[in-house]
């Protein structure tokens, strides 16, 4: 029951990431974050946003940056 629980919490993170790092997306470009990254790109993000322990909001920022 303890994996299923944090399992789920892993997800709701995940989603909750993908959700702030679109909308700053479309506020920084006009674009949502898919136009720029597939699904397996935005794991890899994910991954990487877990071990800077910043905010979506920052790390979206950061990825903007370095796209452009």
């Amino acid at each position: 029951m303890a994996i299923s629980n944090q399992t789920n919490g892993v997800y709701v993170e995940r989603l909750a990431f993908i959700e702030g790092l679109s909308r700053e997306f479309l506020a920084l470009t006009g674009r949502g974050v898919y136009v720029f990254f597939n699904p397996l790109d935005l794991d890899v993000l994910f991954d990487k946003y877990l071990s800077l322990g910043m905010s979506i909001r920052a790390f979206a920022r950061q990825c903007v940056r370095n796209l452009t």
